[in-house]
């Protein structure tokens, strides 16, 4: 009976301490001990987390296994505090599974100076060799002529467009990273395009979410196999990366700097050539995962989309022959004589958030907003998916409605509230690249080719599958291609 009663005592704490929050926290669902709101969520917890939003306000707090963390889920407050307390929340929180892939990089690293020197870096980097003087649009309108004619060899036949995009937007990081384009059949290359694609199903996996809220799992069978797998997949990508390191480093000339690589050369000399490689391999790596298979999935978006608006697509193609022409080549700088095309875009981006959650923040000081206190080492999620439908902007969000970017007199409205890139101190550094990319190869391909559904296809395409993890990635499709 004591032991009973003992029991009793034990639960009674854990759970007064499970369920005591500090003062001023964020309100938010209780959820389960151990397991918080886990096992509320669906496959989208997105959705979730913006129906809660309802109920407890646009600043809403879960419990996610171990992990206290707060939800973003209104335009306002993300503003407020990723943008105007960007030096709070700007770290990552540590977790150990994506640290053990990329400890020195961009995307997963905490925080501190080489993060700092890194992003920096980046940005610099993407704006000097690739978008001065038009060498990003040159580049890419280079790969998109290598893209089409690929597609013209499949005109009349079922395909599925996804290899040939993946290809395509590699190529032109390869290009402007490490001055170097390969043939789509290049074993070298498809081996880098095929540890991308691997990582990022590995990045989606349920076993990667729950080590990434429970980090001891990492030790334990069967995530730490899963931990190895990560660790081989990656290996080829490092490989590859250590030859163009090697290969600039005896061609490398300071007064000739021919791309990202010989500029990272350039800026992080160092005599510990060990502990150089290290962060090489890491921040070519990140930049390669997140900037590559980001676009080419938004890509594959935006032709399903337009293939399933047969509308929009003739509205796109009509304004397309009348600022670039048939033949003509499309430039950047015509995206402001194009509102209809730039509205359609615009509204991919919205319609189908390819990172609904974003990725995590973490505060890195105690930090008050809107009258809750929000405690050192909190997660912080960002919602972008609820800001891309919260029905109190958006009229009717879960419809593809391009028309909403428009003004009564046809001019396209840029929309703070549509975000992709996210906000704040980790904003996307490779957006500018990103939007350019997307732009210019979804112009040329409706340009070029009426797209159609596979009219035999048992299993025909749906704006409604897709897989959805730390990225929204759709389903593969089949498609009908003919010249126009």
């Amino acid at each position: 009976m004591l032991f009973l009663y003992i029991l009793c005592a034990v639960i009674a704490l854990f759970s007064y301490w499970w369920y005591k929050k500090p003062d001023k926290y964020p309100p938010g669902p209780k959820g389960l001990p151990l397991l918080g709101v886990l096992p509320y969520l669906s496959a989208f917890p997105e959705r979730e987390f913006g129906a809660w939003s309802k109920k407890y306000g646009p600043i809403l707090s879960v419990s996610m296994g171990w992990q206290d963390c707060v939800v973003l889920n209104d335009y306002d407050v993300i503003i407020e505090t990723l943008v105007k307390q960007s030096d709070e929340f700007h770290e990552r929180p540590y977790v150990r599974f994506f640290l053990m892939l990329t400890s020195n990089g961009v995307v997963f690293t905490p925080g501190g100076q080489k993060w700092r020197s890194h992003r920096r870096f980046g940005v610099r980097a993407i704006r000097s060799f690739g978008g001065s003087k038009g060498v990003m649009e040159k580049k890419i309108n280079e790969e998109m002529l290598h893209c089409t004619q690929q597609l013209q060899k499949l005109e009349g036949k079922p395909f599925q467009i996804q290899d040939i995009l993946t290809n395509a937007v590699s190529n032109v990081f390869c290009n402007i990273a490490f001055g170097r384009r390969y043939n789509y059949d290049d074993a070298k290359f498809q081996s880098l395009i095929a540890c991308m694609i691997e990582q990022f199903e590995i990045a989606g996996h349920w076993k990667t979410n729950a080590m990434m809220f429970v980090p001891f799992l990492c030790d334990i069978p069967p995530f730490s196999w899963h931990v190895q797998k990560s660790l081989e997949i990656i290996q080829p990508m490092r490989d590859m990366i250590t030859e163009l390191y090697e290969e600039h480093n005896l061609t490398y000339d300071a007064k000739d700097i021919r791309d990202i690589m010989d500029g990272y050369l350039q800026s992080f000399q160092s005599d510990e050539k060990e502990f150089m490689l290290k962060d090489i391999q890491d921040f070519f790596m990140d930049m390669f995962i997140s900037g590559t298979d980001t676009s080419a999935c938004t890509l594959r978006w935006a032709v399903l989309c337009v293939m399933l608006h047969p509308d929009v697509q003739e509205r796109m193609q009509e304004e397309i022959d009348n600022i670039i022409g048939k033949y003509g080549t499309p430039s950047l700088s015509q995206r402001e004589k194009m509102p209809y095309c730039c509205a359609v875009l615009h509204e991919v981006y919205r319609f189908k958030t390819l990172a609904p959650l974003s990725l995590p923040r973490c505060v890195c000081k105690d930090v008050t907003v809107r009258g809750y206190i929000i405690p050192q080492g909190t997660r912080i999620m960002t919602n972008l998916w609820q800001v891309h439908n919260d029905d109190t902007y958006w009229t009717n969000p879960d419809l593809f409605v391009p028309e909403r970017h428009l003004d009564k007199n046809g001019n396209f409205t840029n929309s703070r509230h549509v975000m992709p890139f996210g906000a704040g101190a980790r904003v996307c550094m490779g957006e500018q690249l990103a939007r350019a990319e997307i732009w210019l190869f979804l112009i040329a391909i409706i340009q070029r080719f009426r797209i159609s559904v596979d009219p035999d296809d048992p299993d025909p395409p749906s704006l409604s599958n897709g897989s959805n993890g730390l990225v929204y990635i759709p389903d593969a499709y089949n498609m009908i291609i003919h010249s126009r």
